[in-house]
């Protein structure tokens, strides 16, 4: 046993074991999923004790040593993204919260100035200057065929 893993060369297979108590089980499925595109993968075990996963290269000649490190670099990587999106879930949901309650058109139509329209060139009753040209259509600056 090499690490957390067990290399058989002539079943072509890999056993990994998994403690449940550094990575969540989510993120051992995340990890097997990886690996599905080009190996047979098998998760089994007791959630509570110890997960096993068996991978098998679909391929004959495959480096199973290099797949077992990679397993394990998976596990790392979704592990370390389940913590911060434990740690990011507050924020998140605040901003979701702020997104859904300013989406109401009633509270756009009350969010107008009140009269005070010299803050908003586009609704004074003249035309104002742009004497740098930043307001003008791209297509009437440089020609359609142009960017």
């Amino acid at each position: 046993m090499e690490g957390n893993f067990e290399i058989n060369k002539e079943g072509n297979y890999i056993l990994i074991s998994v403690s449940p108590k550094l990575y969540p089980v989510d993120a051992v499925y995340s990890a097997a999923y990886v690996f599905t595109e080009r190996n047979y993968v098998l998760v089994d075990g007791d959630p509570s004790t110890e997960i096993v996963v068996e991978i098998r290269p679909k391929e004959k000649g495959a480096d199973l040593e290099k797949i077992g490190r990679e397993f394990n670099n998976e596990l790392v990587n979704y592990a370390s993204y389940a913590v911060q999106a434990a740690r990011n879930a507050n924020l998140r949901e605040t901003i979701l919260q702020r997104v859904l309650l300013t989406n109401n058109p009633e509270a756009v139509k009350t969010a107008q100035p009140a009269g005070n329209d010299k803050d908003y060139p586009e609704t004074e009753a003249k035309p104002w200057r742009d004497e740098l040209q930043i307001a003008r259509p791209w297509e009437e600056k440089y020609g359609k065929n142009k960017g």
